[in-house]
């Protein structure tokens, strides 16, 4: 009885503790809105999709894109910026951060149960930048530092 009991909660831990996408994966299809509520969505046409799961990591991304030129941005139309703000409490992101992303020159696509992105890689305190084809991961990079990410988005 003990060695079933073992058992089931072996299995059921294992199916708790999801992992998350890694190079060769297919990624699925997001479809989330911005901090203006328009749609934005990862699809096959997506190159580069960068990932925040927290505000240190969300504010490396900023200053990335702040940094990167308009004609670099045309040219990264196929990057496409998600956040998982669903740590965050709802009033605060209603009121006080939502409201100052709407400020930015980029649009934030925004995961605000946290379940769309659960998948997503994520370090602490890091961002996440994946790069896909068809969506297809082909490469999965953290950065803890804006330098860095503004030298691999060029």
């Amino acid at each position: 009885m003990r060695t079933l009991l073992f058992v089931i909660c072996t299995l059921l831990t294992s199916f708790a503790q999801a992992s998350s996408y890694a190079e060769g994966d297919l990624v699925s299809q997001i479809q989330l809105q911005d901090q203006f509520e328009n749609e934005i969505s990862v699809s096959e046409d997506t190159r580069t999709l960068l990932f925040s799961r927290n505000m240190k990591g969300g504010d490396i991304i900023k200053e990335a894109l702040e940094v990167l030129t308009a004609e670099q941005k045309q040219a990264s139309d196929k990057l496409v910026y998600v956040a998982d703000v669903s740590g965050m409490p709802s009033l605060i992101a209603k009121f006080v951060a939502i409201p100052q992303m709407k400020d930015l020159t980029f649009s934030i696509a925004l995961d605000r149960e946290g379940e769309t992105t659960r998948l997503l890689p994520s370090e602490k305190d890091q961002a996440t930048l994946i790069k896909l084809e068809r969506l297809k991961v082909m490469s999965v990079s953290t950065f803890d530092s804006s330098a860095e990410l503004i030298k691999a988005l060029r």
